[in-house]
């Protein structure tokens, strides 16, 4: 379905522009979408764009983080970056051990109401 997308750096990023594949993935950033950067867009395209290859769960745990992401402020945003690199170099034992670590410190979801 999403084979066909033009995600190359497109000069012009406004909603109305994207594709209709590309608004069905970033839809949770619409409210957002014209207060975003032209390079926040062009990252949430980019990122977007492995949307596909996704599991059906990660699929909605990449909708239900959009909105969260783009509202937090650039230096948060390029730490969490600089988090995720520095993870992703880790040994498969030690990423392991951190996310078990993430997993426990975590709070409890909120009851369904």
């Amino acid at each position: 379905m999403f084979a066909s997308l033009n995600w190359a750096h497109e000069p012009n990023l406004h909603w109305d522009n994207l594709s209709p594949e590309q608004k069905t993935i970033l839809e949770p950033a619409k409210p957002d979408w014209e207060k975003l950067t032209q390079m926040q867009r062009t990252r949430l395209i980019n990122a977007a764009r492995h949307y596909p290859s996704l599991t059906p769960e990660e699929q909605a745990r990449f909708r239900a983080r959009i909105p969260e992401w783009t509202r937090l402020p650039k230096e948060q945003r390029e730490e969490a970056r600089k988090n995720y690199k520095t993870y992703r170099a880790l040994p498969p034992e030690k990423k392991e051990a951190v996310k078990s670590h993430w997993q426990a410190v975590q709070p409890p979801p909120a009851p369904a109401q």
